[in-house]
């Protein structure tokens, strides 16, 4: 037996917005875009005599997929790109988050067995702390130590990081499986670029692969890997301290073209393999002038030379090659004992490759539920959010504690559902959580029967009546605060020595917002939240337990179905949300919160201990 490194888990993600050879040739029109001389191709031979075997090809078609080799691009931002735009539009950690995702769930890891994570990026979506270490966050338990390394770099940056995880591999005995990805907003470089070829040539992507330390017959995986600098290059490619991108393409030939070359030579020797060996050749997908004179000098057949994504995604920088072994294994093209030589060349000098052989079997994980061994307390679990939040965690493998108040064919279906279909451990409990007597019948029930808790979630409330203040009576008034502020006031201070991790508490848009109507709901959840700050703070200084305060926005289910589409419409607008978010987005993303850092779609800040979460909307 011997020791191979082999991907495990691959995933590759695009920006939202394709951007085709026709929009680029619009922009050329109207004048934002030069350096495309349309007479000049029509004129030319080349363009004549492809015209007689192909009689709609345009002269931009002819230019940019027939010679340089592009056919379409995907941008964060719609085209052509602006500042403005990216402030809402996804970022290089966004898209790597869901590269890493995609790669973790093909793999069947989870984020918690990851002993190591190297992530690249010449595009950050911030300065400091690296893209890795808040990548991390998104995908471990907070108590994960496992070490993070960010890479500043582009084309060579995935490159680089798969030999640092080799050498991470062999200097620890113990560890089995590491993240290496890259991602790139490109299209954010060009802001003040003029020339059409970078418009043309880069995509916004990320990719991702799960490198795994296996038991093989005979090695497979990466066989040998290299990097070389190329300082000559400095000078003709790269992005300066502005961020704008500076590139000399016929300098970039002149040195890209003898590097791959030399790169891949050096592999071929290094693997013992001849040049007709190869299932792939995978070159940094740079465009057809330098790809195609590096295969026609190496001697190898262009048949052999994967540019798919070069074709239909771009130049990707980094994100490239791996991106070429997601596309081929997502179509079922890597076969087993295949042959392939990757290389690549780029800003800066980066050049770099590796020989990789495909594994006869990939092995596969289950990695346990990530909620195993953990009890979790729902309030309201019977509403539209506490129920999807229960499937959520009955799903991860959650023993579950199901608040409800009154619904018995509900909770009792619920729970009938859960254990049937998932096999968690998975109790009801009844109570009328507006009154203080049963609030402390509910809290001496469970310090009997359960030492501690790890999470709690509190979701439950009611809405009370939807009119103006001076249509509200005291009863309503009294009624709303007791069920929505007071109950959830006594639960957590009742609970606050037997909750372990964190303690979750929902709150509303409308505390924010000022909606006309709703006053006696709006008032308890803005007393709530009052609340919530100096709890947060008495229970930090204890060091025990994490409070969150989540305000979800209009979500399409529970108060909302009370409102006709006008005011649904006039709420959104108020508070800057485009549509009404699905209740299993809101519900998954708040069970993530209790046990991670991290999560997507959301903004978080403190109010001083207390971890405010804003999902959903922009206004405030």
């Amino acid at each position: 037996m011997t020791e191979s490194f082999i991907f495990t888990g691959m995933g590759f993600v695009t920006g939202d917005y394709k951007v085709t050879n026709q929009d680029i040739y619009e922009h050329i029109k109207s004048g934002y875009l030069e350096g495309f001389d349309e007479g000049r191709v029509i004129e030319s031979d080349d363009f004549k005599q492809v015209l007689q075997e192909t009689s709609e090809i345009s002269p931009i078609d002819y230019m940019v997929e027939k010679r340089m080799g592009f056919k379409k691009r995907f941008y964060v931002v719609p085209f052509p790109p602006s500042e403005y735009q990216y402030q809402k539009a996804k970022n290089s950690l966004d898209l790597c988050i869901d590269a890493i995702d995609k790669a973790l769930k093909k793999s069947g890891i989870s984020g918690n067995d990851i002993d190591a994570w190297f992530v690249g990026t010449a595009t950050a979506h911030q300065k400091a702390p690296g893209i890795a270490e808040f990548v991390k966050a998104y995908f471990t338990d907070i108590d994960n130590f496992s070490p993070t390394f960010s890479q500043t770099s582009a084309c060579g940056g995935f490159n680089i990081n798969l030999e640092s995880a080799i050498a991470y591999f062999k200097s620890h005995k113990d560890a089995k499986h590491i993240v290496v990805a890259h991602s790139e907003v490109m299209s954010r470089l060009l802001l003040e670029e003029r020339d059409f070829v970078p418009y043309s040539t880069f995509g916004d992507s990320a990719a991702a692969v799960i490198l795994s330390r296996v038991e093989t017959s005979v090695k497979t995986g990466v066989i040998d890997i290299l990097n070389i600098e190329d300082t000559q290059m400095l000078d003709f490619l790269g992005a300066d301290r502005k961020g704008r991108l500076y590139m000399d393409p016929r300098m970039v030939k002149y040195r890209a073209v003898p590097n791959i070359i030399n790169i891949s030579s050096q592999l071929l020797e290094k693997s013992g393999w001849n040049k007709n060996d190869l299932l792939y050749f995978i070159p940094h997908q740079t465009g057809d002038i330098i790809v195609l004179s590096a295969a026609k000098e190496l001697g190898i057949s262009k048949d052999v030379v994967f540019q798919e994504i070069q074709k239909n995604y771009g130049n990707l920088s980094g994100a490239s090659i791996p991106a070429c072994f997601c596309l081929l294994e997502d179509s079922k093209r890597l076969i087993p004992g295949g042959k392939i030589i990757t290389a690549v060349t780029g800003l800066g000098g980066e050049s770099g490759g590796f020989s990789y052989i495909v594994p006869e079997n990939i092995p596969v994980y289950n990695s346990k539920p990530e909620l195993s061994g953990k009890k979790i307390l729902i309030t309201g679990a019977t509403g539209a959010l506490g129920k999807e939040i229960a499937k959520l965690a009955a799903q991860k493998g959650a023993e579950l504690i199901l608040h409800y108040n009154s619904n018995d064919s509900v909770a009792n279906q619920l729970l009938r559902d859960l254990t049937k279909e998932y096999g968690v451990k998975a109790v009801i409990k009844k109570a009328d959580l507006s009154q203080e007597e049963n609030i402390n019948v509910f809290l001496n029930e469970l310090k009997k029967e359960y030492l501690f808790i790890d999470y709690l979630i509190n979701t439950h409330a009611i809405t009370g009546g939807l009119g103006k203040a001076s249509k509200v009576s005291p009863e309503e008034f009294e009624t709303v605060m007791n069920a929505n502020y007071l109950s959830v006031k006594r639960l957590c201070e009742g609970l606050k020595e037997n909750v372990k991790d964190c303690i979750l508490i929902t709150g509303s848009v409308g505390e924010e917002a000022q909606f006309p109507g709703s006053s006696s709901y709006v008032a308890s959840k803005r007393a709530l939240r009052s609340f919530a700050v100096s709890f947060a703070a008495e229970i930090y200084e204890k060091g025990r337990t994490r409070c969150v305060y989540y305000i979800p926005g209009i979500i399409d289910s529970g108060m909302v179905e009370r409102l006709d589409h006008s005011q649904q419409k006039a709420s959104m607008n108020m508070v800057g949300q485009k549509k009404l978010i699905p209740v299993r987005d809101i519900a998954e993303r708040m069970l993530k919160s209790v046990y991670r850092l991290k999560i997507q779609n959301a903004r978080i800040h403190y109010e001083t201990n207390l971890k405010v979460i804003k999902d959903g909307y922009l206004n405030f």
